[in-house]
């Protein structure tokens, strides 16, 4: 009998411990970042067949926020601020770069609410299921060649998104998380307005829809949090 109260004790202490970061009344405090980069290389047909080389460089940080409502439940918040370079570079600048911008550069706010299921293997490893919603505002300016100043211009942009994605979670101590995106799932609706920046007047009005997956391979998108509060 003795040996049994032992075997209970010890199965719900181990419990209690596992489900310690995780808990109801926990929360979390913590950084997100990412970084992608990307290289393309082809052949343009029209205007002409000079060759177009492509270079993308994007990062992204911000806090996030959460509080556990339930046992491995938690909802929150996060804010970011992103930002992206594309250079092109064309083997005849006067023939094509009246169609491809030598620059374009981005920075984006974002405000993200989420919820998210937690999936834990003894305190250390798992997974974390997440559905979300974000709003996220920025400014695109395009850049030409000089003998295509006149073109140059700047797009505002909104975009109203949500969806699912899928995080590896691990624990290297108590207190201390570290997640990784291995899926995304996301739509989101834009709206924008060009404008010429050489004398301020409209260009373009417009809005549209996409559907996004990314498995794994969208760059690196990280995040390290501080786990505190519960019993």
């Amino acid at each position: 009998m003795k040996k049994k109260l032992i075997l209970i004790t010890a199965i719900v202490f181990a419990y209690q411990v596992s489900n310690a970061q995780t808990e109801k009344g926990s929360q979390t405090l913590g950084l997100n970042f990412g970084f992608s980069s990307s290289n393309s290389n082809y052949v343009t047909v029209i205007p002409s067949t000079s060759p177009l080389t492509t270079s993308i460089n994007s990062f992204n940080i911000g806090p996030t926020y959460s509080y556990f409502i339930a046992n491995n439940l938690d909802i929150g918040a996060s804010l970011s601020y992103s930002s992206s370079s594309t250079t092109n570079t064309t083997g005849n600048i006067a023939t094509t770069n009246d169609t491809y911008p030598t620059n374009v550069t981005s920075g984006n706010f974002t405000g993200t609410l989420f919820i998210r299921k937690y999936f834990m293997y003894k305190n250390k490893i798992g997974f974390r299921a997440e559905g979300y919603a974000g709003l996220s505002t920025g400014t695109d300016k395009d850049t030409y060649s000089p003998t295509y100043t006149a073109s140059n211009y700047k797009t505002n942009t909104n975009y109203y998104s949500g969806g699912a994605a899928i995080d590896l979670l691990f624990f290297p101590s108590k207190n201390l998380g570290v997640s990784a995106s291995l899926a995304n799932l996301e739509y989101y609706h834009f709206t924008y307005t060009s404008t010429y920046t050489a004398n301020n007047t409209n260009q373009a009005h417009n809005n549209g829809d996409n559907l996004t997956f990314s498995f794994i391979n969208n760059g690196l998108a990280l995040s390290v949090f501080y786990v505190f509060g519960g019993k």
